[in-house]
């Protein structure tokens, strides 16, 4: 019976879109078609069944019923220019299939010759309220390219129908520059009351702005820090008078400014917040801290319940507050929601603790970086550990202890290659099987 169903569904699809031979130059793909094309499959046990329409419209890959299929459509761009940016896209109608990220899948890759690549790209997609699925990447040809290919394939599973329509390979401008000044500043404030920490908090913002900061990071609850009894009595509303004291010098030096403080909202919570504000536009994110200390909790601190990015002028950011860094999964979601720099205000690292205390904090912090490929500012109270940390866990500046202060320039367009091509960043996030996940989210 499914012999036969897989014959019917190849007739329908014959008396539909008479097919062209594989490898056949066609005319109407325009002018940033791919010349020529032809099947292929991971190996040969493994290739689904392809047609193609005789417009050259329309790259088809059926599921045939056999399991493990790993295969598709290999479209060919002969005539590239080394070190030139492109912009691939392709369209897919994606039926009966489980996972769009694991059973249809895209790879670009950069060839020196016939058998040697120079590089390679996952493609990525994003869903369209048209119900297609657009999968689109940047990149550059590297120096020793003579030409592109892009496979369009099923795969991992023996279901289902793939349609590839209008694929592109469009030369583009190189992305601009987009390096930004972080600093991360900190250090002991009186303790003896929200306003006289405020005045120490101001003065800080104001240090770090004089020395060329963009952005500036401060600690963990700066607002209430060593005043005794903090959550109860030094808890503010946000937006309130100090937030309001906060934007206006953001605004007047141009900086933007991320922080922690303790929040009261109108039910009489208490919240342990960071902030990110807009020298322009004032608070444009604000993040309830998730994962609390036991003794917040003792205290009686609300936890949030998300974890959200914002579109900054300086890159998306999201924001964590210390005990959360103990648990992978904030930064997982930040970086997969596409922050692509992570502040962190924090007091220290339970785990940080021994002989190598401030060893393993600087570990610590490096991986969090390198796993997401995100770059990491984080700012600890006392002026005592703070570090930016590029995406592949380089350790780029810190704060010496008692020193209070370290500014360096963040490059948001950093990648690093890793050796098989590609780079780790891509890499990330085209190889994880995010559907297969489903124990970690498991009540226990």
């Amino acid at each position: 019976m499914k012999s036969l169903a897989r014959i019917a569904v190849a007739l329908l699809l014959l008396s539909i879109c008479p097919l062209l031979p594989a490898g056949q130059p066609a005319f109407s793909t325009g002018k940033f078609g791919p010349t020529s094309w032809s099947e292929w499959a991971a190996r040969p046990a493994l290739k689904p069944d392809c047609d193609v329409d005789k417009a050259a419209t329309r790259w088809i890959v059926l599921g045939n019923g056999k399991p493990g299929r790993h295969g598709g459509w290999e479209l060919e761009w002969p005539r590239v220019k080394p070190r030139q940016w492109y912009r691939f896209e392709v369209d897919c109608d994606a039926w009966k299939i489980a996972s769009v990220h694991d059973n249809a899948h895209v790879e670009l890759n950069f060839w020196k010759d016939d058998s040697k690549r120079s590089n390679w790209h996952h493609v990525e997609f994003q869903r369209s309220s048209s119900g297609l699925v657009r999968f689109s990447c940047l990149a550059q040809a590297p120096e020793d390219t003579q030409k592109v290919t892009a496979r369009l394939m099923l795969r991992w599973t023996d279901k289902g129908r793939l349609s590839w329509t209008n694929p592109k390979l469009i030369p583009v401008d190189a992305p601009p520059e987009r390096k930004i000044k972080a600093a991360i500043i900190t250090g002991k404030p009186p303790g003896t009351s929200v306003a006289a920490n405020m005045a120490f908090t101001l003065k800080l913002i104001r240090e770090a702005a004089k020395a060329g900061a963009q952005v500036i990071c401060l600690p963990e609850v700066i607002t209430s820090w060593r005043i005794k009894d903090a959550e109860k009595e030094t808890a503010r509303p946000i937006p309130g008078t100090e937030t309001r004291q906060l934007e206006a010098i953001a605004r007047e030096l141009n900086v933007d400014v991320a922080l922690s403080m303790s929040e009261i909202d109108k039910d009489g919570l208490i919240y342990n917040t960071a902030l990110y504000l807009d020298a322009k536009q004032g608070i444009i994110g604000k993040y309830r801290k998730v994962h609390l200390a036991v003794g917040e909790r003792w205290r009686g601190i609300t936890p949030g319940v998300e974890f959200p990015v914002w579109e900054t002028g300086y890159g998306k950011a999201g924001m964590l507050v210390c005990y959360d860094n103990v648990h992978a999964e904030g930064h997982r979601i930040l970086s997969q929601k596409g922050a692509e720099v992570i502040y962190l205000p924090i007091m220290g690292d339970p785990r940080a603790v021994g002989d190598r205390a401030y060893e393993k904090w600087l570990q610590i912090m490096s991986v969090r970086a390198m796993d997401n490929h995100v770059w990491m500012v984080v700012c600890q109270n006392n002026g005592d550990r703070g570090v930016i940390v590029r995406p592949d866990g380089e350790i780029i500046t810190k704060v010496d202890p008692g020193n209070g202060f370290a500014m360096t320039e963040i490059d948001l367009n950093f990648r690093y290659k890793s050796w098989i091509g590609s780079d780790f960043r891509n890499r990330n996030w085209g190889e994880r099987r995010p559907h297969l996940y489903g124990e970690l989210i498991k009540d226990r």
